[in-house]
């Protein structure tokens, strides 16, 4: 074998391992390191270190997606109520029953009398406008007192309805106030195909075109409203929920 390479620091070839080189010369003149023992073959890579976890924020929209949630699932049962109100309604006024919605025929709301009427009214300021309506549901949930009325509207086929929330108006709604007029719209299916959820309200409108509103919430600083929007025919319609002045819901039936 030939000769080693000289120990730097004075010293002999004994301090060094089998089958090492000789070490490399630091700066001050002393052996470098060795270096960990898996620096070369046989030995394997050392492991990569574990992934660091990330702190999770917290999220601030979620409070905000809840509350909407629930005012679209208030307007989904008040839309139902406004269905039902709006049959029993018509047939009442068409088969002139002397029931309690015919006493309350001095009141039947108008268009214009609907619209003078605001969130947060209490129900002796509602019936003021209106003239005397009918209770259709009260009930109390989680300490809140609910309750709806329902008054016969001065077209036929129609009414309202206002709910309630601890005597405070926070929701309102009508179907057929505005006429045979109002129903008429220009909702195609590539209208329809064309809204998207996040459109402002005036955006989504500007494209569905002449649309009745059907649905106001306010309550818990959330806001919602119902469009429909009939076709020309009118055979198909869509309906339109916005949350917060922005399009969330869409749905349609009928439309070609």
């Amino acid at each position: 074998m030939g000769a080693s390479a000289p120990d730097p620091a004075g010293r002999n070839d004994e301090w060094r391992q089998p089958g090492q080189g000789p070490p490399a010369a630091s700066g001050q003149g002393q052996p470098a390191s060795p270096g960990p023992p898996y620096a070369s073959p046989p030995y394997a890579s050392p492991p990569p270190p574990p992934p660091r976890k990330r702190r999770r924020k917290g999220c601030l929209t979620c409070g905000i997606a809840a509350a909407v949630g629930a005012v679209i699932a208030l307007v989904a049962v008040l839309v139902m109520v406004n269905a039902v109100g709006g049959s029993d309604g018509g047939a009442k006024e068409g088969g002139g029953s002397a029931g309690p919605s015919a006493s309350a025929g001095q009141g039947k709301v108008t268009k214009e009398l609907y619209d003078r009427i605001r969130a947060g009214m209490t129900e002796q300021q509602v019936t003021a406008i209106t003239g005397p309506c009918e209770s259709s549901a009260e009930n109390e949930v989680a300490g809140v007192r609910g309750k709806v009325l329902t008054c016969p509207g001065a077209e036929s086929f129609s009414s309202a309805t206002f709910t309630f929330a601890n005597g405070k108006l926070a929701a309102k709604g009508q179907v057929g106030l505005g006429g045979a007029e109002a129903r008429k719209g220009t909702m195609t299916k590539e209208k329809y195909d064309r809204l998207r959820n996040g459109m402002t309200e005036k955006e989504a409108l500007a494209i569905a075109g002449t649309c009745e509103k059907n649905s106001d919430v306010d309550m818990a600083g959330s806001s919602a409203t119902v469009y429909s929007c009939n076709a020309a025919d009118g055979l198909g319609s869509a309906a339109l929920t916005f949350a917060n002045g922005e399009l969330v819901a869409k749905a349609q039936t009928g439309l070609e």
